[in-house]
């Protein structure tokens, strides 16, 4: 009897450790396959990650090709705008293609943003540690993220090229008709020649103005009143051409002064002038006009 109670509480020992380590097999072989699971759908979640990734670089790539182009159409907008200031006969053109601009800056850098944005989240989900725990979720948003980015996203800014060719277009024309203007203002322009540097021999010759700063101690050109005289302008704001000596495009700033030289010696000649123009009204030298002119180019 004695031998029979001794062998019970062993047994029942051993009974009891069988069951612990039948527990603790059956908890590593659930954990274990648990995390054979976890790190399966985790894996699954990478491919799709890297794969919807590498999509995405490749249309950032070609969204830079759309960036690239339409930086280059604003460059030539901004140059023809610059170009055009005070060379338009109206500015409505130059209105219209600043209006242009302005919009178009603002398509650029929206979709910028936009792609930006795509891409700093991208970047943040491949970099960020992950949970080897985790079930890969972070990793499928962030491939739906980048899934919703296509070229669609940028296309904007793919018409900015084409919606700046017309008001570009419109300015260079504007460009071109002020420019025709000019060309028409300075055909029409009064040109007087100053056809040699001297004195009296010279200006009795009549064939157009003479240098006589040699003489008059500054700048000055004269002629006789019948020889051109009458004709030279004396309006203050008009624009002349002199050719010969002195040549070079001018304005008249009016008559400043006139002598009489009967009366009037060489110390009455103006001085302080770019050039001074003399000539004797209606040929009489008791009305000797000096007209003053500035150089302009």
């Amino acid at each position: 009897m004695s031998g029979s109670h001794s062998s019970r509480p062993e047994g029942r020992a051993r009974s009891s450790r069988r069951w612990i380590v039948a527990l603790a097999i059956v908890l590593v072989v659930g954990v274990g396959g648990g995390a054979v699971a976890l790190n399966v759908a985790r894996g699954a979640a990478q491919d799709v990650f890297d794969a919807q990734y590498a999509e995405f670089l490749n249309t950032r790539a070609a969204a830079a090709d759309v960036f690239t182009t339409a930086e280059s159409a604003l460059d030539s907008a901004r140059t023809t705008l610059s170009d055009s200031e005070g060379k338009v006969l109206v500015e409505d053109s130059r209105t219209a293609l600043a209006a242009a601009i302005t919009a178009a800056e603002q398509r650029v850098e929206d979709a910028d943003a936009r792609l930006t944005e795509a891409g700093d989240s991208a970047e943040a989900t491949a970099s960020a540690s992950t949970d080897i725990f985790g079930t890969g979720s972070e990793l499928r948003d962030g491939a739906a993220t980048l899934a919703s980015f296509t070229l669609t996203n940028v296309s904007d800014v793919t018409t900015v090229a084409d919606e700046l060719a017309a008001p570009i277009a419109d300015v260079t024309a504007a460009m071109a008709a002020w420019q025709a203007e000019q060309d028409r203002i300075i055909a029409a322009r009064y040109t007087n020649h100053v056809h040699a540097v001297g004195w009296i021999p010279e200006l009795d010759e009549c064939i157009g103005s003479v240098d006589l700063t040699a003489h008059y101690g500054t700048p000055a050109i004269a002629e006789h009143w019948s020889c051109g005289g009458k004709d030279f302008p004396d309006e203050p704001g008009t624009i002349i051409n002199l050719t010969g000596e002195r040549a070079g495009t001018y304005r008249v700033e009016g008559i400043v002064l006139m002598l009489n030289q009967h009366r009037a010696t060489i110390a009455d000649i103006p001085h302080g002038y770019d050039l001074i123009y003399q000539t004797c009204q209606n040929g009489q030298s008791s009305t000797m006009s000096l007209t003053a002119l500035t150089k302009l180019d």
